[in-house]
């Protein structure tokens, strides 16, 4: 299997997954063979690539956290606004992430075509639930975490789209009207019995910096409640993911680095220790090249050696980056 690039497709490559619209429509299945009209309708929607099958295929161990036809499940539940389907799928996300025997938060797969509040919100998810598993968090209050993720930015709804959209720069005005949505979001919900308290001030302080540089309370370290630490990173991992009218998406080596620079200023490190040992950074499918100038192929992932997969050289020779003592001095160097 590979990871080919919007650009790269040709037709007749075999696709790994099903292909769909953005209304959930299937546009193409699993194992069907790419067109050319099919591909100007992904390179249209915004598609970062497709997993194509080729000779590694048979090798690889491939994990999907929520298949595309159950993510857009997902989304269309996030944009409905049934609070009693919204909390099932809090618990829904929850169950399938603790039924995984390993959690990989791949970059490819994350980086999605919808670009929307309910895609990022959905994401958010997914990655501070993961987190939060890692941190030893228990059932309730990897529910609980899970629908803070899923509201954390239901502020915005008060903030003018002209700002929230503005494609250039913020003004000072307009930079502080964003701030506030911590806060609109938190007296939306405060009236509502069915939110723990929990729930609510995870949205109010998911902007708090771990130095207290923060929104909107200036709070620090062990002030700012857990889920809301959780939330931060989750928050800005998706966003730095994500290309907007202001910026471009940044490079998975570049999000793992501003995070961990961040550390203790923005972000609790414990956290973002914790976060980063289920982040992907060259995915299964993805073709690097070694300290030794091989090409290889990527056929396994572990959570503990995000830098060091199984990969497997041209010549069909896998080497465990990580705990085959032949290999501990081949890294990688690039893609």
């Amino acid at each position: 299997m590979r990871f080919i690039p919007v650009n790269k497709i040709q037709p007749g490559m075999i696709i790994v997954k099903n292909i769909y619209d953005e209304d959930g429509r299937k546009l193409l299945g699993r194992n069907k063979k790419m067109t050319a009209p099919l591909i100007d309708k992904i390179r249209h929607l915004g598609y970062p690539g497709v997993y194509i099958y080729d000779r590694f295929s048979e090798h690889e161990e491939l994990s999907e956290l929520i298949d595309e036809e159950e993510r857009i499940k997902m989304l269309r539940t996030l944009q409905g606004k049934n609070l009693d389907q919204i909390f099932f799928l809090s618990n829904k996300i929850v169950d399938d992430l603790l039924d995984q025997e390993e959690i990989h938060l791949d970059f490819n797969t994350l980086r999605h075509y919808h670009h929307s509040t309910y895609e990022h919100s959905l994401n958010v998810a997914i990655a501070a639930v993961t987190c939060g598993i890692g941190m030893g968090l228990n059932n309730r209050q990897l529910r609980e975490l899970a629908l803070s993720a899923m509201f954390h930015d239901i502020g915005k709804e008060c903030i003018p789209l002209e700002i929230l959209d503005k494609p250039g720069p913020l003004t000072p005005d307009e930079r502080a009207i964003i701030n506030c949505h911590p806060v609109f979001g938190y007296e939306m919900l405060k009236q509502r019995s069915e939110f723990p308290s929990t729930v609510r001030v995870a949205i109010l302080q998911h902007h708090e910096n771990d130095d207290g540089t923060g929104y909107p309370g200036g709070l620090s370290h062990e002030d700012i409640y857990i889920y809301a630490r959780i939330i931060h990173v989750a928050d800005v991992f998706d966003a730095l993911l994500s290309k907007r009218a202001y910026k471009d998406e940044y490079s998975a080596l570049e999000t793992i680095e501003y995070l961990m620079a961040n550390c203790d200023r923005m972000f609790n490190y414990k956290v973002v220790t914790t976060f980063l040992n289920y982040v992907t950074v060259y995915p299964v499918g993805v073709t690097v090249t070694l300290s030794t100038g091989e090409k290889a192929h990527v056929i396994r992932n572990r959570n503990e050696f995000p830098l060091r997969p199984v990969v497997m050289t041209e010549d069909g020779t896998t080497m465990d980056l990580a705990l085959d003592r032949n290999y501990l001095n081949v890294t990688i160097v690039g893609k």
